[in-house]
């Protein structure tokens, strides 16, 4: 198997793979404690920004737990977004989400917004950064998901070349990897946000 120079598989299963096991084996008190820094890093940045709106998943298994960066929106008055996945079409919708008791269960078992208590945002809604899940992230933009294209569906519906929103990826240092093999559709990140720091490209 090819390796890249940090001993990470270049194929994008078997990446998927190591990084998922690597991920898993933080143990849930690091996770908690470096979930909260990266939380911190990208909320510091934000308002170092003025961003006053921001779409952002709600974690699952072992994903960077953005529970504090959600709570910290509410606090502030910024506009939280959280998407729900349609996998009819491989889309997602857009809800304002004002509190936890408007989640439920949906596509994959993950907790996404309940349209009956919070319906969906108009398409032409354009939230001013999206904090992006993924598998793995390379220093040049490069993003790894779990494979169904529901971020690159959403990026091309918003436009790629939109200066107006920002696109940071957000996981732990151990995620990231030298290279991820990108294809043309692939949306590439604006900047990443681990525990350590906010590393986003032209901010000087």
């Amino acid at each position: 198997m090819n390796e890249q120079s940090n001993g990470m598989p270049l194929d994008k299963a078997a990446l998927r793979k190591a990084i998922t096991m690597l991920r898993d084996g933080i143990p849930l008190e690091e996770r908690i404690i470096r979930s909260e820094a990266a939380c911190r890093h990208l909320a510091a940045w934000m308002t170092e920004h003025g961003v006053t709106s921001f779409m952002c998943y709600v974690p699952f298994r072992s994903e960077l737990n953005t529970r504090s960066l959600i709570e910290w929106g509410w606090k502030t008055g910024a506009e939280v977004i959280v998407p729900k996945c349609d996998p009819a079409n491989r889309s997602m919708t857009l809800h304002k989400l004002d509190s936890w008791s408007s989640l439920k269960a949906g596509a994959y078992g993950i907790l996404e917004p309940d349209p009956d208590r919070c319906p969906a945002l108009p398409d032409s809604y354009v939230p001013g950064l999206v904090a992006a899940p993924g598998i793995a992230f390379d220093r040049k933009g490069g993003r790894l998901g779990y494979g169904g294209g529901y971020y690159d569906r959403y990026a091309e519906r918003l436009g790629r070349d939109r200066a107006d929103v920002a696109w940071l990826g957000i996981a732990f240092e151990d995620q990231l990897v030298d290279d991820i093999p990108m294809q043309a559709h692939d949306r590439r990140m604006d900047g990443i946000v681990t525990e350590l720091s906010a590393r986003v490209w032209g901010d000087g």
